[in-house]
């Protein structure tokens, strides 16, 4: 690409209006990027720093005292800069504004090293010439809090921007800041849909801007994955990045040789030149949906593994659940709904022993047989279909319970794949033999330079901060909010709430408004269908969970439709953009109904953030019963009798349900980190001890 200087530029601009003052470097100046860094980007293929204790604690006072610097107020000042400096570059025409955007994204690779962290003033010129870029692609202006957002992910910040703020077309344009900087930028977000879809959106504004961008998702072939990952930017999915980089490892084989292709690779610019390896390096990376990437999925180890054929797998898992289904609750095994967890009795133990005294040699082994056993029991009493599972062309196929979708590529492991295909009568699948694995978590803490966003930070602030060294930094609403909140309604019985919830969805039908009803499986989805098909037979309701998630976009686009009542999984709740009809707006807004609390506070909000978005009306209500799993699971009995026995007045009740949640969500929040935690310590110590 030809490179720009000033005088060059003047001469071609005679007679035209004025660009903004911005100085360029002088004529023969070298814009590629530093060899050594090119070197660094390639070889993240190493091996993990294990810090100490105080190292992790320094690194937590620092995003500590990072909010003392306080990088809004600066980050704002930058951004109403750069809306006055973009002013200047809407007087020109097409050929002269491309100049200039050609000059400043070949300076950008010599003026930024990019791994300084805190933006300067050169940042406020580019982003100037992006922002301009984004208007003559998209029609609008991007306004003062996308460009805030912008700078704070290649800070390497977490911004939390509300729904509906424009989360794409910051992280469009934080993506082409990076990349012009001629190192790899990666966009993480948490499934193909979003990532096929948002690099496709960004499509015209990454062509004005003369960078490419390519999306990586499980439906790239094999033999495209590395011309993807060769793109300036990359969508993909978190899953999609770490098994390219586990198989990239495996095609490298060892440190040696992944030195000295990191070596070759830099000397051609980044290009792979070897069989099997398809990355071209990771340095900057910019996570959307953070709190579900690095938060909900982190401790969840990927795996690459290769079919192990094994004759005794399908007898041993058909054995253990004949095993488990004569054992008695309560007195041979206790089953923890709230841990998830089943634990043999001493009784149990000793039954399991006797019960496979005839069952051969292979069952002769006692902690053998116990594990397998309990392997059965979890299968038979914590894995219910249609919440954690559905059966399809009679296989069994996950569901990722925090988006409720299908993890079609995802299964169990350590046996209990097996054991559950035994426990539903299905052929047993052949076990595998792992090759690598590594969580989400460790990888991401690797990686050169990260930022993120979500709707839904706040809650997760403290663990971004202690596990990631990252600061969390809120924005603020380009609008003001017009959102309502309606009175909370309590019922003993789930079948109450939900034939209460179809009789509220079907009087606000009538009067025009749109309903999303947010569940959190496919069972209850279709439970609650089922009530709305008693009350109102010849009306028609959208569903849309895991089982027809293809169809998402068409249900989507239709749910903000006037008299629309649409029930979803938690699926619905990132990454969608629900528009409203203008009746649904002057009567109301979208009307949202929580029919299900989620563990996590913040699930929850992901759902309510879908109405009342830039500035529309909007209005949620929850519905909630003493049946319900987040009720069983995590609250004190004591309190739950309270409610039961009418003893809160019916003034308090809803107050007191609201604690209820609160109290309940709040230990379902405290025992998910207990538990990421001690998983990621495992996975370490468990590695160093195979080394």
């Amino acid at each position: 690409m030809e490179r720009h200087t000033l005088a060059k530029l003047m001469q071609q601009h005679a007679g035209r209006v004025e660009a903004p003052d911005v100085s360029y470097w002088d004529e023969g100046t070298t814009v590629q990027a530093h060899p050594e860094q090119q070197l660094q980007v390639l070889t993240t293929h190493r091996d993990e720093y294990d810090p100490l204790k105080i190292d992790k604690f320094g690194r937590y006072l620092a995003t500590i005292f990072a909010k003392v610097d306080r990088p809004l107020p600066r980050l704002g000042k930058m951004a109403n800069q750069i809306i006055k400096k973009r002013a200047a570059f809407e007087p020109l025409d097409d050929a002269a504004f491309d100049e200039h955007l050609i000059a400043i994204s070949q300076r950008s690779k010599f003026e930024h090293s990019g791994w300084q962290t805190e933006l300067g003033t050169f940042e406020v010129d580019v982003f100037a010439v992006v922002s301009d870029a984004v208007r003559r692609v998209n029609g609008f202006r991007p306004h003062r809090e996308q460009l805030i957002g912008a700078m704070a992910l290649l800070e390497g910040m977490i911004a939390e921007m509300a729904t509906g703020e424009g989360k794409t077309v910051t992280a469009n344009m934080a993506s082409i800041v990076a990349a012009w900087r001629g190192l790899p930028c990666h966009v993480v977000t948490a499934n193909d849909y979003l990532a096929a879809r948002d690099c496709e959106i960004g499509q015209p504004l990454f062509g004005l801007c003369h960078v490419s961008a390519a999306s990586v998702t499980g439906d790239t072939a094999p033999d495209a994955r590395g011309a993807g990952y060769a793109h300036d930017i990359v969508y993909t999915t978190a899953k999609d990045f770490l098994a390219d980089h586990l198989r990239d490892d495996l095609a490298m084989s060892g440190q040696s040789q992944r030195l000295a292709f990191s070596l070759r690779a830099a000397r051609n610019g980044g290009a792979v030149g070897q069989d099997g390896v398809v990355m071209r390096g990771v340095f900057q990376v910019i996570v959307d949906e953070a709190d579900s990437v690095l938060i909900d999925e982190a401790v969840t180890p990927l795996i690459i593994s290769a079919e192990q054929p094994d004759s005794l797998i399908e007898d041993a898992a058909r054995k253990a659940v004949t095993l488990a289904r004569a054992l008695k609750p309560v007195t041979d095994f206790k089953a923890d709904t709230t841990l998830r967890n089943v634990e043999l009795t001493r009784v149990g133990r000793e039954r399991v022993r006797d019960l496979a005294l005839g069952a051969g040699p292979f069952w002769q082994r006692r902690d053998r047989a116990e594990e397998l056993v309990k392997l059965a029991l979890y299968a038979i009493h914590m894995m219910i279909v249609d919440q954690h599972y559905v059966i399809e062309e009679e296989k069994v196929v996950l569901v990722d319970e925090l988006t409720g979708r299908l993890a079609r590529q995802r299964t169990l492991s350590l046996g209990m794949q097996q054991v559950l295909e035994a426990s539903l009568d299905l052929e047993v699948s052949q076990p595998s033999e792992v090759q690598a694995r590594l969580s989400f978590q460790r990888y991401f803490r690797r990686l050169p330079k990260i930022g993120g966003m979500t709707g839904t930070a706040r809650e997760a602030s403290g663990e971004f901060a202690k596990v990631y060294g990252l600061n969390t930094m809120p924005i603020p609403t380009h609008k003001k909010t017009r959102r309502r909140f309606k009175r909370l309604r309590v019922f003993r019985t789930e079948d109450q709430k939900m034939s209460a919830i179809a009789e509220n969805a079907v009087k606000l039908a009538a009067k025009g408004r749109a309903t999303l009803i947010g569940v959190r499986s496919v069972h209850a989805s279709a439970t609650l269908h089922s009530h709305f098909q008693n009350i109102a037979p010849d009306l028609h309701v959208e569903v849309l969970n895991a089982v027809n998630d293809e169809e998402e976009g068409d249900i989507v686009a239709a749910a903000g439709q006037s008299g629309a009542i649409t029930v979803a999984t938690n699926m619905a709740g990132r990454g969608t953009d629900i528009k409203i009809a203008e009746k649904v707006e002057a009567t109301g807004g979208l009307h949202v109904i929580i029919a299900e609390t989620n563990d996590f506070s913040r699930i929850d909000r992901q759902l309510i953030g879908r109405c009342a978005r830039q500035g529309n009306p909007g209005t949620v209500q929850r519905f909630i019963s003493l049946d319900e799993e987040i009720v069983r699971r995590f609250l004190p009995s004591t309190m739950v009798k309270l409610w039961s026995f009418n003893l809160i007045t019916h003034l308090f009740r809803a107050r007191f349900a609201s604690l209820m949640i609160w109290i309940a969500q709040s230990r379902a929040e405290r025992l998910a980190f207990k538990q990421r935690k001690g998983s990621l310590k495992s996975e370490i110590e468990t590695e160093k001890g195979m080394i």
